[in-house]
């Protein structure tokens, strides 16, 4: 079982690699042990904004702004609209402290040319309605939207098959055998496959498919926590996001997506009622509207977090033909179109249009 490229993963970032390369004439092969999106990219709100409350790195503003657009661009491509709504984010913040919290990020996104509104408490109700009586400031960034992320990552792959690409289910990887510069084979629970090139798109499974190699990559899983509220009529096209990655969003099926804090619980798969009734409760004092919305379902998603935030994206040392593209964290959708066409000008074209030494492996082993 052979192909030009094998790519693991079949989350959103490992489809848009399927995409990008097959674009470029590729015979892709995608190899996924689950299902398509099983991992974060089906726990994820699919929010891709320039910038945001924690801001954007220097070296990821670039991959940022070409992402952003290219997932509007290509959206003809694909066999199903991806449901975008093009609202923008508003930022709240609850009380003096939270505002000046969320400066920065305003402050940022002003600086990258972006023409945010910084809002009073009263300015920012009349903006938005939904907001309580309690929001004391917030800032509106035009430049965001957010997609569905089952119909984003399966139109990546439907236009990669459309292309002759393939995908199997079932497989898990067990290692990577190299042979000097070169793939010699990957190891799965159903055979041996054979490629020129693998593309690593693993997400928090990524460290343990390395692991045979004695290569130790930084990618830890962080656990969210997420609520999906029963439908109602539109009430918004805001993302409303507050401090500690506290976020709503209502999709184009009127549900409201409740998204929460970060926890770093290794792979504890479970719903704990503390930290739902907690992230609920904030969020419902900020949006009233929520506390009288039922719960249809509580999921989990793990997002793959590098320790210093920022992905990898670029060929092993040990082996210029095995590329990872892991470690998106939060913001894999975000960044999921232009890490797709970084991965395939690397491997059709030996180099990409813009930089990505930043997100070498190298930078953990110096």
């Amino acid at each position: 079982m052979s192909a030009d490229v094998i790519i693991i993963g079949g989350g959103v970032i490992g489809t848009a690699c399927a995409y990008f390369l097959a674009r470029r004439g590729v015979k892709v092969l995608l190899l996924e042990r689950n299902h398509l999106g099983s991992g974060a990219s089906g726990a994820t709100a699919a929010i891709v904004s320039i910038s945001g409350t924690s801001g954007t790195p220097e070296a990821l503003r670039r991959l940022n702004i070409e992402s952003y657009h290219l997932i509007l661009d290509i959206e003809q491509d694909f066999d199903q609209p991806l449901e975008v709504i093009q609202g923008g984010a508003l930022y709240a913040a609850m009380n003096e402290q939270e505002a000046r919290g969320i400066r920065p990020a305003y402050e940022e996104v002003c600086e990258m040319g972006i023409d945010a509104q910084w809002m009073k408490g009263s300015e920012a109700r009349h903006f938005e309605p939904l907001l309580g009586p309690n929001v004391e400031a917030a800032f509106y960034n035009p430049a965001s939207y957010h997609v569905n992320p089952f119909r984003l990552y399966e139109g990546y792959l439907n236009a990669a098959l459309r292309r002759g690409s393939r995908i199997e289910y079932g497989v898990q990887v067990r290692e990577v055998k190299l042979k000097d510069d070169a793939i010699d084979r990957i190891i799965t629970n159903k055979g041996d496959y054979h490629a020129d090139w693998v593309v690593l798109a693993g997400g928090v499974h990524t460290p343990e498919i390395l692991s045979p190699l004695e290569i130790e990559i930084p990618i830890v899983p962080a656990r969210g926590q997420v609520i999906l509220t029963e439908a109602c009529s539109v009430k918004t096209e805001h993302i409303i996001s507050f401090l500690d990655h506290l976020y709503i969003k209502q999709t184009a099926s009127g549900n409201f997506y409740l998204g929460s804090h970060t926890e770093f619980v290794g792979f504890e798969n479970r719903i704990t009622l503390e930290k739902i009734a907690n992230f609920a409760q904030v969020l419902a004092y900020g949006v009233p509207l929520l506390a009288r919305l039922r719960a249809l379902r509580f999921f989990v998603g793990f997002r793959p977090i590098c320790e210093d935030n920022l992905p990898i994206i670029g060929p092993l040392p040990a082996c210029s033909k095995l590329v990872i593209a892991s470690g998106h964290g939060r913001t894999g959708v975000r960044y999921s179109a232009s890490t797709g066409k970084a991965v395939s000008e690397l491997i059709v074209d030996g180099k990409t249009e813009h930089p990505i030494d930043a997100f070498r492996v190298e930078r953990f082993t110096k």
